[in-house]
This record gives C-alpha cells, structure tokens and sequence, in this order.
C-alpha cells in the first residue's frame, strides 16, 4: 500500500489546506511509523529533505526510493475554514489570549476565504466590539478590520458580494451601540493623521473606505425613525467627524492628482446624509422640532454649507464632475430649508459657468438637470418657495454674467416653467379626478415635445394614454398613441430603447413598432365609433402592406375591416356630443385651470345640466355663476372658486375633398368631430330701450371660442386660446344666415306647393316691414359711415362682402313675395299687397345704393341638383362646373332681367325633356311635376312621351317653350360651356 498519511489538526472544525503531498509507495511493516513522516511539500522540506522526488531519500527509519509519487489537493467549503487565522477569529471566545493577533493576522487572510464566510465574521467582529464595551483594546483592531472587509466587497473582483453586505446590514445587524466606538476610532485617526506620517496617499484610501462604511449606515437607517435621540446623536458624531475629514480633503486634494472618486464619493455621502429621512424637520411635529433645533440644530444647513465651500474649492477641476454632480447638488438644493437653499442654489449657476467656459454652452448641464428635476419632483420634493428662489437667484446671477444673461434668462424660464407643471402634476397625482391628473399630463407632455425630449415626451404619453383607457375614452387613448406613431419611420432604422417604452411592443425596427401602434389605434378608433380616422390610418397601413412589406394576408384582413367601418358610416346612428364653455375663475383653482376658459366635449346624451353637476361635484366648493358674460378682475382675483358654464355651437368645417354634395350621414361627422372653433351667441342692448320698439337697439353678440387644438383629441377639452368678438363679422354672418333661411324657405315651397303659406308670410313680413327695413338699418348706421371707415381700415373688405349681401336680399324676397302671391288667399290678399308695396320700396332704396343682383341660387338648389344627377354620371356626359353654371345664367340675366326667371324656368323644363331622351328613360313623375312648376303645357305629340301630358292646353306656349330652348341653346355662351 502506498506511504501515505494525512495531516491531524490540533482545532477543531478544519479541513485539509490546498497543500502537496508526497505519500511513498512503499509498504511498511510497523503502522506506526507513518506517523512519523512528513505529508506535505512544505514538512519535508523544514526537515532538509529534498521535495524533487527523484532520488532516494532515507527518512529515519524509513528510506523512500524513487517510487513515490504527489497529491495536490484544492478543498471548497462554505462551511468550514481551511484558514486557521479566520478560524482563530471565528472562534475567538475560545481562546480569548489569541484575539489581538487573530484580528491582525485577519489582514493577512485571502479576500475569497474571508467574503465566503462575511456574515460570520461581521458577527465575530461586532461581538468583539460590543462584548468588550468598557475597554477600548480591540476597538482599533476591529474598526481596522471592518475597513479591510468593506475594502474587499468594493474591490471589482468581490463586488457580486455586495448584495449579502448588504443584507447583513439590513436584517442581521444589531449592534446598535457600536457606531459610538468606531466614530471614536475614526475621529482618533484623522486626528492623528499628520502626527503619525501617514502619507497622502494612504489616507486618501483610508478616507474612500469610511466614507463607503459611512453611507452603509446612513442608507440603512440603524435606528427607528421614531428613535429620535439615538438618531440625532448618530447625526452629530458624522458632523463631527465631518468637520476633521473634510478639512484634511481640502489638504490632500489641493497637491494631489487623480483625486476624483474622493472628491465624488464625499459628495455622495454629504448628500446622503442631508436627505436622510431623520434629519427632515419639517415631518415632525412643532413641539419636537423646536426641541432638536434648540438642542442640536439643523444639521442640513452645517453639511450644505460644507458641500458648497467644497464645491468652490474643486477649482479647475469642476468640470469633471458636470454633468455627474447635478442630480446630488439638486437634491440638496431642494430641502425645504430657506438658507441653505439661498446658499447652494447659485451652485448652478457655477456650474453653467465653469461648462459655458469649457464647451462655450451648458447644454449637459440643461440636460441633466431637467431630467433628474422631473425624477426629484415626482418623488415628492421641491415646492412654490423652491420655484421662487430659483428663478430669482439664478436670474441675478445670469443677468450679471456678460456672455450668459440671454441664454441664461431663457434657461431659467425654461426650468420655472418645467417646476410650474411638474408641481401641478405631483399635486393632483394621487386625486380621485382623474380629469384634473390629465390636464396636467398634458402640460407636462407638451412641455417636452416643445423643448424635444422626446424620452420624457414618450413616458407621459404612455401616463395619459393609461388614464384614458381608465375612463374608456378610446377615442382619445388613440390620438395620445398617434403621437407617439407620429414620432416613428416606416423604414428598417433600428428602435432606440427610449421608443420601445412598453413591454407590450416587440419590435426591432421602426416600421415594426409603427405597424403594431397602427394597428392599436385603429381598434381604440373603432371602439370610440371613429371610423372616419381609422379609415385614413388603415390608408396608410394598407400602403405599406400592399407596396413595402408584401404581407397581402395582413391587407386582406384590414381591407375587410375598413370595408365594415364604410357600412358603419352610413347604416350606424351615432349620437352627437354636446360642447361646453367652461371658465374656471379666482384664485381657490389650481394653477392650470385657475381664469382660464375651455370647451369641453359632453359624453354621449349628456345634457348640460348633467354636464354641471359633474363639474360641481369635482369642485364642491365651487360657486356657479349665473351670467355667462366676462367676469371681472374683482371675481378674478377673490380667493373663492367660480365656475362659468354654457353650450357653445361647432362650427363645421368641412374637408375640401368634398367638393360636391354628399348624404347627411356623411357630413354629420363633421358637424361636431374635428372642430376647433365654436360660437355663443347672446343679446345685447346698445344705448337706450326704445318705447315704441324694444327690439331697435337689440344686438346679437356672437362670440367665437378658438381652442388650441381640434375636438376630439388627446383630451376631451382643450383651453380657449382666443375669443373673437367682432361687430361686423357678426353682421355678415348673420345677413348671410337670414339670405340662406329665406332662401330654404322658398325651396320648400317649389318643391312642396302644398305647405302651409303662415311661416312664409311671417318670415317675408319680418324682413320687409318698414321698422325692420331688411334687419340692416343698424348695420348702415354702426359700419357705413365715414369715421367707422376711418377708424378701422382694414375692415374695408369686410363692409364690402356686407354691403353685397344686403344687395343679394332682395332677388330672394322677390322670388319669396311672388310664390307668396300665387299661394295668398283672397282674405290675406291686402296683407300680401301691403307687403309688396313695402318690398317695392326696400327694394328701390337698395338698389340704389348697392346695385342689382340676379336670384339664381334658388333655381340652382331646386333644379340643378337633378341635373347634375343625370350629367354627373353613366353614360360618358362631362359634369357641368358649378361656378361656371352659375356664370352662364347671371350673364344670361345681364342681358335680359325683365323675362330671366320665366325664361329660366321654361329652360329648365325642356333640358330635362332632352336630357331623358339622352338616357332613354322614363320619368313620366319628375317631368310632369317639372312641367307643372314651369307653367308650361306639353303638346300631346312629343316623342317619347305621348300620352304623358294629356289634359294640358296651350300648345302655342309650349312651342314658345321649345323655341325659347332653342334660343338658349344656340346661346353662345352655353355653347361654350357645353364644350
């Protein structure tokens, strides 16, 4: 067997060291004698003996030929120690003679065998500490020891030990007492620093390791918070030894190089200790925060002030650490302690100086400091003081600087503003009104889209987006969503993290992205029963299906979708919204909304005093006013709340790809979807009531609202951005709607003899009436007048299109008062006469003063519209033009007004005549009726339609018809535009 024999260690709990053994080969007889041999490298060589193993050696009474061989052996455990140095220490209770040599032989132990076994040896060393607590012999030994530890898991090779630091510290620790010791320990050295040499060089080391240790205990509160005086007697130990080891820093640092992780771990630490929860006062009570002022201070302000004298003194060196130290010079700058925010906040200003000076801008330094501002913000920190002291310390400061007072007054503002919306934002957070939370959103969002962080732009829209799909607002949820599609490309360029913010989205590419959040909008679209605005995105998505990616399944898919969102347009009723003015007024609202005014959009059904309620109930303190005029400064600036509410009108603006007429189920969504402008109209008197006609002096005020953005969108209101309140606009809009109501009025009349006459007689008489004289006597006198003309010139255009209307008035009174003659009976015929002889006065004084004009538009709605139904499509017939049809019969009157209309009507006739024989149809119905509103009496003989006029006399005047027909139609003019 072979000559082999292992080790017998005198300790317990040991394991066999990674050594070399040399067993023999050869056999021996006595057992015994194997204990006498050496069993590793090291034992055979204290013996004199060669370790080669290639000669023969002679070992007292055993020889050892060449026939012998080597073990090496590598033992693990986390269990059990190979290091009877550690072991010593772990086990110091044992033999208590050994404690100072085990904890300096500790220092010489391998770092992987001491971090193997952390917590155990952090135990050993604090039960030293504690268990020893009324003598000081071991205190320098373990304090010396628990540096060495710290500086190994901050080494890079045991950093992934940091983690059971960690741990130990947060829920093994529990020698509460010993930071007393250590502080003393600590305080001792940098006292003697100097007396006992100790180089630079190594005291900077020394420093690094205590400030790591130091901020360990800081970061995890050793104390209760409502341990307020072993708190507070912790915090005045670090203010002590602050005030030795910051003075050394300056010492050290002044003269030596490469001085930068010191320099930034210091700051660290400072700022870790002034934002501890157990030095913020303003959380306790009156009566206790009173007691630890008077007793030990705010500490705050001793450490700030340090941090400041040490951030001027880094020199040259700041620079170094811009942007790095923004967020922690932030952080302290926000503490709600007035002076040492007076006193850290020009910080700022320092460093946009020291990077202007280096760069020739401080765009890091912007940078850093907007981003970590919305982060410390919405943690809970900053304040309106904190606001107010920024701006106008650093305003001073920049307006003094020669080369930073424009860029730096911009920057400032630019920050105020940023604190005005992220306060607002962090205010109503957390309230239950949700509408409240995305208004502010919004003023956050479109703060960054503004100063293009699109980072920050995405994170609160993605917020907004969330609050939406809340509520089940997924019209809106879809719009937020586009503006984030709106930021990406249809191309194969990479997805920058920041664009990919939501687990949800797996894309690798741009277009990808954009497809998925194409295809999310298009469902929010559809379930908000805006298919209109899916139908334009499906466009767009189709395109890229169909001509880029070639994925014709996908496109079969969404061309079924858009195929259903076409059927929902004209078949599905949807209901329309109302519209809502809201002003919010006096100095109880918050700021974003506080003497503003927006126009909200109703949910479905939602009547306005439902609409009321709900507002009310947001604001329960609020006061409802009930004019729906301006209020003024004194409501303003009260300190109450005052909500002003009315129903506004959108006004349609219909997209110009509808250039001819289209079904009302079509031009309804236009009505009140992608509005931006909304009317209020009111009366008001001007001057004094007249007796004798109280409606003389009645004005129409007609306000218009002008919001921000189109209704819907990202919110379902927008604030008022502008309000116009223009005199003469009003009038122009309103002769326009009374022209275009008799107008309707008259159409209905030609299209339906049979309604009743009263609504017709009431309408023409109300016009005519001498008293009324058009409803434009007030006009003349308020807008035509040489000092109106003078004192606003830019309006002259305006008085034009006004004077023109007035003008176009009559031609529809003439057509109204003559189908009012032909339907008047006998009994109502000296009304009907009276209201001629008014006519015939109106219509000679404004003539004269604003010419004549030809009433085509009532022959054009009534009569054209079924032309153009024949013409504008089948049978290869080129459409007519609009504007040139209208052309063509106003100069057709020019030359003959006194039989324009009768000539017209019979030209009317006998084109739909033609025009059936052209398509060979029948429409015995249209043409009867047609002949019957034209006076005119077929003969019985026209091809193809004998038989269809039977009964009618008169044969000369329809031969009159048909030649006035062929007298037009060689017209030419109407040649022209037939060609």
């Amino acid at each position: 067997m072979p000559c082999f024999r292992a080790p017998v260690f005198p300790q317990a709990h040991w394991t066999i060291s990674n050594w070399l053994h040399f067993p023999s080969a050869k056999k021996l007889e006595d057992a015994s004698t194997y204990l006498s041999l050496p069993s590793t490298k090291i034992e055979l060589e204290e013996k004199g003996h060669s370790a080669t193993g290639k000669s023969m050696q002679n070992l007292g009474s055993c020889t050892i030929s060449k026939d012998s061989f080597q073990i090496s052996t590598l033992v693990c455990s986390t269990k059990l120690t190979q290091n009877v140095d550690l072991l010593g220490l772990l086990k110091w209770r044992s033999n208590t003679n050994l404690l100072q040599q085990n904890l300096k032989q500790l220092m010489k132990v391998d770092g992987g065998e001491v971090v193997k076994f952390l917590q155990d040896t952090l135990d050993a060393l604090f039960n030293i500490m504690m268990e020893n607590s009324e003598s000081e012999t071991f205190d320098t030994l373990v304090f010396d020891a628990l540096v060495f530890i710290i500086g190994l898991i901050a080494d890079r090779k045991f950093q992934h030990f940091n983690p059971v630091l960690e741990t130990y510290i947060k829920k093994h620790f529990s020698a509460t007492l010993a930071y007393t010791k250590l502080t003393k320990v600590l305080k001792t050295y940098v006292d003697n620093a100097e007396k006992c040499g100790i180089t630079d060089q190594l005291f900077k080391d020394f420093l690094m390791e205590t400030f790591i240790m130091f901020k360990n205990l800081i970061g995890k509160n050793v104390y209760p918070f409502d341990w307020v005086i072993m708190n507070m007697m912790q915090n005045k130990m670090f203010c002590r030894y602050a005030e030795k080891a910051f003075q050394r820093i300056n010492d050290i640092c002044s003269c030596l190089s490469g001085a930068f992780q010191l320099w930034n771990n210091y700051f660290h630490l400072a700022v870790a200790f002034l934002t501890q929860e157990s030095l913020q006062l303003e959380n306790f009570s009156s009566a206790k925060r009173a007691k630890i002022l008077n007793k030990y201070g705010d500490m705050r302000r001793q450490i700030g002030f340090e941090i400041r004298d040490m951030w001027y003194n880094l020199g040259q060196h700041k620079i170094k650490f811009i942007p790095e130290m923004v967020g922690p010079i932030l952080e302290m700058t926000l503490i709600p302690e007035t002076e040492l925010r007076k006193a850290t906040i020009p910080i700022f200003f320092d460093m946009m100086q020291c990077e202007f000076h280096s760069t020739r801008s401080f765009q890091m330094f912007e940078n850093e400091i907007i981003t970590k501002l919305d982060h410390e913000v919405e943690g809970g920190r900053g304040d309106e003081q904190y606001k107010v002291l920024f701006d106008k310390i650093l305003l001073e400061h920049c307006r003094k600087h020669k080369y930073l007072a424009k860029s730096g007054e911009t920057f400032v503002k630019l920050v105020v503003r940023l604190m005005e919306r992220l306060l607002d934002y962090r205010t109503i957070m957390h309230d239950e009104n949700k509408e409240n939370r995305m208004s502010c959103t919004v003023n956050v969002l479109n703060f960054y889209k503004e100063i293009e962080r699109e980072e920050m732009y995405i994170r609160y829209l993605y917020k907004l987006c969330d609050l939406h799909k809340e509520c089940d607002n997924y019209t809106e949820a879809a719009y937020t969503l586009l503006l984030h599609a709106k930021l990406l490309k249809w191309s194969e360029e990479a997805c920058a993290a920041h664009l990919t913010q939501r687990d949800g989205y797996q894309a690798a590419t741009q277009g990808q992205l954009k497809d998925q959040l194409y295809q999310e909008i298009i469902h929010y679209f559809d379930k908000g029963k805006m298919w209109e605005e899916a139908i334009a995105l499906g466009k767009e998505l189709a395109e890229q299906y169909e001509n880029e990616m070639f994925d014709y399944e996908q496109l079969s898919e969404l061309l079924r979708k858009q195929a259903q969102f076409y059927e929902n347009i004209v078949k599905v009723i949807r209901p329309k919204p109302d519209y809502f003015a809201v002003g919010y007024y006096g100095q109880g609202f918050p700021t974003f909304i506080r003497n503003k005014v927006f126009i909200y959009r109703g949910k479905e059904y939602e009547r306005r005093e439902d609409f009321e309620a709900r507002l009310l109930t947001q604001f329960p303190n609020a006061e409802k006013m009930k004019t729906t005029s301006p209020p003024g400064d004194d409501i303003k600036n009260s300190s109450g709340q005052y909500i002003q509410c009315f129903t506004v009108k959108p006004k349609l603006d219909l997209p110009s790809k509808f250039h001819r007429p289209v079904s009302e189920q079509i031009v309804s969504f236009y009505r009140v979807n992608e509005v931006q402008r909304f009317e209020y109209s009111r009366p008001v008197r001007k001057g004094e009531k007249n007796p004798d006609n109280e409606f003389a002096n009645m004005w129409i005020e007609r306000t218009i609202y002008v919001t921000a953005y189109k209704l819907p969108g990202i919110l379902r209101w927008f604030e008022v951005k502008s309000v116009e309140i223009s005199p003469l606009e009003n009038a122009i809009e309103t002769m326009q709607l009374t022209n275009d109501k008799i107008n309707n009025m008259v159409q209905q009349h030609l299209n339906d003899p049979n309604l009743p006459i009263n609504p017709l007689s009431m309408l023409l008489n109300g016009i005519v009436d001498p008293a009324v004289m058009g409803g434009f006597t007030n006009y003349e006198k308020a807008f035509f007048t040489e000092k109106y003309m003078h004192e606003h010139p830019e309006d002259h255009d305006k008085i034009e299109k006004l004077k023109d209307l007035i003008a176009w008035q009559i031609p529809f009174l003439a057509e109204g008062i003559r189908i009012h003659g032909e339907k008047v009976t006998e009994a109502l015929r000296p009304f009907h006469e009276r209201m001629e002889a008014c006519f015939r006065q109106l219509k000679e004084k404004v003539e004269k003063q604003y010419g004549v004009r030809a009433v085509v538009s009532c022959l054009l709605t009534s009569c054209f519209k079924q032309i153009w139904s024949f013409y504008a499509v089948g049978d290869g017939q080129k459409a007519f033009d609009l504007l040139a049809w209208e052309q063509f019969l106003n100069s057709l009157f020019l030359e003959n007004p006194d039989n324009f209309l009768d000539s017209s009507r019979k030209f009317f006739s006998i084109l739909f005549l033609r025009n059936c024989c052209l398509k060979t149809k029948s429409l015995p119905e249209m043409i009867q009726h047609d002949c019957s509103r034209a006076k005119c009496r077929l003969p019985v003989d026209v091809v193809p339609f004998q038989g269809l006029c039977q009964g009618h006399t008169g044969l000369q005047r329809c031969a009159a018809c048909i030649l006035d027909f062929h007298t037009l139609w060689h017209h030419p003019k109407w040649r022209l535009l037939l060609t």
